[in-house]
């Protein structure tokens, strides 16, 4: 009986974990339709550099940091467009 007390107890916490973490794993509330725009955006722009970068996260991650030193207040997308341009124009020369 304790074990069951105990497996049910564990369920229950998980579950109110994963309810009550749901909304950071989205970015937090929003509203609109230009948010959710955004996120499709950075999406997609994220697997277009991860194909380029053949699956360097920490490549794009180095470059999305390096872009937001120079323009704090740019969106991610922004700051994602600005590392896919720079790589292209680099890998150009």
């Amino acid at each position: 009986m304790d074990a069951l007390l105990l497996i049910l107890l564990l369920t229950a916490f998980v579950w109110a974990l994963l309810h009550f973490t749901r909304g950071l794993r989205r970015g937090g509330p929003r509203s609109g339709r230009a948010q959710g725009s955004g996120t499709r955006a950075e999406r997609a722009l994220e697997e277009e550099l991860l194909r380029l970068t053949r699956g360097n996260r920490g490549a794009i991650e180095r470059g999305v940091t390096a872009q937001r030193r120079r323009d704090p207040q740019a969106s991610r997308a922004e700051l994602l467009r600005h590392v896919r341009d720079e790589y292209l124009r680099d890998r150009s020369r």
